[in-house]
């Protein structure tokens, strides 16, 4: 019967909860650099690969959300939800594993002297999130770069990137780099489900860890910029009330912002 199946994941939420507390102080490094980036009209730009993009969309379009964050999402690094096919699985993860992807992503973007990178990826050891972070230390060495990965497989497990190096090491060489610990231990599943059908491991932890961690800087950010005495757009939920003059000026704000990722009149010059 189902009733006597036993339910362990939730336990994992405390997990998520201490990792967060732990981290409480780099958090709030953080959003003061978000602050200091979109206090002053600029853009916090975030890059993500495979399901990470799910990190992007909270952070830069969902209720509650703050003017300034700008994803960089490349459909062949983020598009996987046909499962098969030409938008599957396989083409997604063939595309994680190209070097050189950086460069050519960054040369799309117009970087403002405030402007901050973010790189999100589950395990931190992705070809792709490795070859972005690299690239953006060697053209943008000045500004900050903050990461959002596996603390714990990005330092332990084995590089894949001919650089010799994991996320880990790359923001931790960084002149303002700020790496967050997602929570997820090495392997990411939490759960092991020994059955009499087989063994299973079940229940990946990145995907909640991050967005635990994007709110919990969406939090402190607009905090920081009220105690600077800067008024900041934040969408409203939009199923409640009258929200259109709120909806508008929010979507007015980002077009604002984020034409000055296509066209900065001072961009920062990147070393090349």
């Amino acid at each position: 019967m189902i009733d006597d199946l036993a339910l362990s994941f939730p336990e994992q939420l405390d997990v998520v909860k201490n990792n967060l507390i732990r981290q409480t102080a780099l958090l709030k490094q953080v959003a003061s650099v978000y602050a200091d980036a979109l206090g002053s009209g600029g853009l916090v730009h975030i890059y993500a690969n495979g399901h990470s993009r799910v990190t992007v969309e909270e952070t830069t379009v969902r209720m509650g959300a703050l003017t300034g964050f700008h994803p960089l999402l490349s459909g062949g690094l983020t598009t996987f939800t046909d499962v098969i096919g030409s938008n599957g699985l396989r083409m997604c993860q063939f595309f994680e594993k190209v070097e050189g992807s950086g460069k050519q992503q960054l040369a799309e973007v117009d970087f403002g002297p405030n402007d901050v990178l973010l790189v999100v990826t589950a395990t931190g050891t992705t070809i792709a999130a490795v070859d972005i972070a690299l690239e953006f230390n060697k053209q943008y060495p000045e500004l900050p770069l903050v990461a959002l990965a596996s603390a714990e497989q990005s330092q332990q497990a084995p590089v894949k990137h001919s650089s010799g190096l994991n996320l880990w090491h790359v923001v931790k060489a960084a002149k303002n780099g700020y790496f967050i610990d997602n929570g997820m231990p090495s392997g990411d599943l939490t759960v092991g489900v020994n059955g009499q059908t087989g063994t299973y491991q079940v229940c990946p932890l990145s995907s909640i860890g991050a967005l635990a961690v994007t709110q919990s800087l969406n939090e402190l950010t607009i905090k920081e910029l009220d105690r600077r005495g800067i008024a900041h757009p934040v969408l409203r939920n939009m199923h409640l009330d009258n929200t259109a003059d709120n909806y508008d000026s929010w979507l007015r704000d980002q077009r604002k912002r984020y034409a000055m990722a296509k066209h900065h009149p001072q961009a920062v010059k990147p070393n090349i």
